[in-house]
């Protein structure tokens, strides 16, 4: 059986007010019913006795009883503003903070090279791994959102902590590209497919590292290597492509992959 009501979670800064004030006047009932009690033992005269003035230190004690009082219920008002106003001024600083990491996610997510210069720089590759007998492996990387971070702005962030997991997993001469919204692909120059496994076992951790424990988004990461999956650059990027979901390819990219097909 619950005694008391649940107080829910977006109301607990005013009940603690509440509490506060009401901590404050409990004090000053008490205060004062005490010092009403001390009053006529320290005021008093006796009809027996001649006038006299009170003891010196009965009087300093009763009112330095009331000061103190007063002071301590202040003090508990005092200390109650200044913990809100820090706790506001945390709250200020925290939502800067989450808008300089939107916009740093979203600057982050504006400098990456498109599907085009992916097509480029994949084509320049090849043509590296051919001439020197080499291999060449590139990896797409699909990640989707978590519904609850449905928001634009929301969901920019996610996509700029999943390229930063990326980025931190891969070497000086790899690159990074975004081919559709939350569909990446890194090119592994010289990179053979036991090597990419391994590569693509860093970007999963990386990865699982960045959701989180709240799981902020689900990734899949597939790999294709040339020659073992792959004969030329054309098959490659097909396997590339093939990964994508069909909308989010620009218009003039998908007429091009229907007539390779």
């Amino acid at each position: 059986m619950r005694v008391f009501d649940k107080v829910p979670s977006e109301s607990l800064e005013r009940r603690e007010m509440h509490l506060i004030l009401l901590a404050c006047f409990a004090i000053i009932v008490l205060a004062a019913g005490l010092a009403l009690f001390m009053y006529p033992v320290v005021f008093s005269q006796t009809s027996s006795a001649p006038p006299s003035p009170p003891p010196r230190g009965m009087s300093i004690a009763f009112f330095g009883f009331c000061v103190l009082s007063i002071l301590l219920a202040v003090y508990l008002v005092d200390r109650q503003v200044t913990i809100k106003r820090l706790r506001q001024q945390i709250g200020d600083e925290r939502r800067r903070s989450s808008e300089a990491l939107k916009q740093a996610s979203a600057d982050l997510m504006a400098t990456l090279a498109n599907f085009s210069s992916f097509q480029d720089q994949l084509a320049m590759e090849y043509r590296r791994a051919a001439a020197g007998k080499q291999n060449l492996s590139v990896l797409v990387i699909a990640t989707k959102v978590h519904e609850a971070l449905s928001e634009a702005s929301a969901t920019t962030s996610v996509y700029g902590d999943a390229v930063k997991a990326i980025s931190r997993k891969l070497r000086e001469e790899d690159s990074i590209y975004i081919l559709a919204r939350g569909h990446f692909a890194v090119i592994l120059p010289g990179v053979d497919a036991p090597i990419a496994k391994r590569v693509s076992g860093r970007l999963v951790e990386g990865l699982a590292d960045a959701a989180g424990a709240s799981n902020r988004f689900s990734f899949t990461v597939h790999g294709i290597t040339y020659p073992e999956q792959a004969s030329s650059a054309h098959d490659l990027e097909l396997a590339v492509t093939g990964l994508l979901p069909e909308d989010s390819l620009n218009e003039a990219t998908a007429k091009e992959v229907l007539t390779s097909r």
